[in-house]
């Protein structure tokens, strides 16, 4: 069984698996990357993958864990399995703590890939994981995170071959515990809406939202299990699914020599291990998961792999070591021009995150900012009779009232707090106040976070691009940002002013007066874009 991953992405491999509750490998490639997860029963017990980064002595290395790192130092050639044995025999690690290690590993080998919108994929149900040690990965958090991430033309996609093949699609609750499942407002609110099964075309009409906004929910509800489609697309049809159930489990043995993958004899050969990797090679891996971690860093301290106790000297010592291995400096030479683009934003980002940590008192002031976090737990999908028929009666008072907006006050219907919303907001009032003060380090931080909590908000992704847009070092950033406002709201003539203003001081002349036109074309008695075009032109 094998395919591309444009016509069935990782994230819906890794869902289907699990449904079905089948054991075996999966296997991908995307160009120099490969990987392979191992299943049971639908669970994920193993990830790896060919990158020196992904692997176990690594991975105890940006995680402080001693005594990994010592033993690793000491058999350099030995395998992540033969690592926790030996470990576990010392006395040095618990079981269960090797395994909570080997879910952290699989997890940063998961989060990166699961983004993946093209390559190829295998699935092979004799190919088994022969060892005792599994991790233990909550797949479904992992999913929803995947959705909310991927582009939005994308996830439509994956919507729209049904309902172009006339399939009219629906989508129906599943009576599951969340397990404390995170959800987005926008999520909750969906999720909200679907008492029973409802087509596709009525969930977005009944909204109230956007359609791209209606669809990510949705997809994420489905990956987290939460939501169930009809005519979601396969990549087993049924006889590839009772071939793999069929297959006989292989004997589990724990000695040391057999603790590696290793299939049945009738098998192909479970993955060896990469050839020791090139300096570039290892520079890439470096880089890699950087911007992989930076994608997922929600606060000043995830983006220096840090906790948020933390200590000063920690902080300091943290972004010494970030410094040392990725300042710009070092890649200015040999990196191509969109590479050395992206290393100059994420350590701008780094160097914001310290001035922001290293001082006590901004640290207070954003620590007071952030806040704790605003976690979602919804209530059951599937309500109890009375539950049923009390939802009918208030049915048509539902449908005549304003539906609430996600980033409203009001309480959502799963019992969101009304306050819960005012966090971003609040958030957002202190950047800009810092704004228009002149404390720079400040504005960036509460922007950046208003931001980063809630990306959908267009004036937000605005403000926090203006602010970027002071310093030189972070104006490519500053471009993302004006852009993303302007995607999120088509009709704003001064998001388009701004980044035209962004373009004419980076010398993009010709660009700037593309963005005036496009604001014009929308108001045509916009003074702003006029007198600017106008002194681009020569005319002021």
């Amino acid at each position: 069984m094998n395919g591309q991953l444009f016509e069935h992405p990782f994230a819906e491999l890794i869902h289907e698996i699990a449904a079905a509750g089948l054991s075996g490998s999966l296997r991908l490639a995307r160009e120099r990357v490969k990987l392979v997860v191992y299943f049971e029963e639908g669970g994920i017990v193993y990830a790896t993958s060919n990158l020196r980064a992904h692997r176990l002595s690594e991975c105890a290395r940006r995680w402080g864990v001693a005594p990994v790192q010592q033993l690793a130092s000491e058999r350099e050639k030995m395998s992540d399995m033969e690592l926790g044995l030996e470990l576990i025999a010392r006395g040095e690690l618990s079981r269960e703590e090797f395994e909570d290690l080997l879910a952290r590993q699989a997890i940063e080998v998961l989060r990166p890939a699961l983004l993946w919108t093209d390559g190829e994929w295998s699935f092979d149900a004799r190919v088994r994981l022969t060892v005792d040690f599994k991790a233990q990965v909550d797949a479904r958090e992992l999913l929803m995170e995947c959705a909310r991430r991927l582009p939005h033309d994308f996830v439509a996609g994956r919507f729209s071959r049904t309902a172009a093949a006339g399939a009219g699609e629906k989508l129906s609750p599943v009576p599951v515990a969340t397990n404390g499942l995170k959800l987005s407002p926008v999520e909750a609110f969906v999720l909200s809406r679907v008492d029973a099964p409802m087509a596709l075309f009525e969930l977005t009409a009944i909204s109230g939202m956007p359609e791209t906004d209606t669809l990510q929910a949705l997809y994420a509800l489905v990956l987290g299990g939460l939501l169930k489609r009809d005519a979601a697309p396969r990549a087993f049809n049924a006889d590839q699914l009772a071939r793999a159930r069929s297959v006989k489990t292989p004997q589990v043995r724990h000695t040391p020599a057999e603790a590696k993958p290793t299939p049945e004899p009738a098998a192909p050969e479970a993955p060896k291990a990469p050839p020791p990797p090139s300096e570039a090679e290892m520079r890439q891996n470096e880089v890699d998961i950087l911007f992989a971690r930076l994608g997922d860093a929600q606060n000043h301290y995830q983006v220096l792999d840090l906790s948020r106790d933390a200590e000063a000297g920690e902080i300091k010592r943290a972004y010494h070591t970030l410094a040392k291995r990725f300042h710009p400096d070092r890649f200015h030479r040999d990196a191509d021009p969109s590479l050395y683009a992206r290393i100059e934003d994420a350590f701008a980002r780094i160097s914001q995150a310290y001035e922001t940590l290293k001082d006590q008192q901004t640290r207070a002031a954003y620590d007071r900012a952030l806040g704790p976090m605003v976690v979602m737990r919804p209530k059951e999908p599937a309500a109890a009779p009375t539950q049923k028929k009390q939802q009918q009666e208030e049915k048509p008072q539902q449908k005549g009232a304003p539906k609430p907006s996600p980033a409203s006050g009001a309480s959502m219907p799963w019992g969101r707090p009304a306050s819960a919303a005012a966090v971003p907001e609040e958030i957002y009032q202190q950047g800009a106040a810092a704004f228009q003060q002149g404390n720079q380090t400040l504005a960036l931080s509460y922007l950046g976070e208003a931001a980063r909590l809630a990306p959908k908000q267009a004036r937000y992704r605005a403000q926090y691009g203006r602010a970027l847009a002071v310093n030189q070092q972070t104006r490519h950033q500053a471009e993302a940002e004006f852009q993303a406002a302007i995607a999120l709201d088509k009709e704003n003539v001064y998001y388009r002013v701004m980044l035209a203003r962004l373009y004419s001081e980076m010398g993009m002349q010709r660009r700037a007066q593309s963005e005036l036109e496009r604001a014009l074309a929308i108001d045509p008695q916009s003074q702003a874009a006029r007198l600017m075009l106008d002194k681009l032109r020569g005319k002021g």
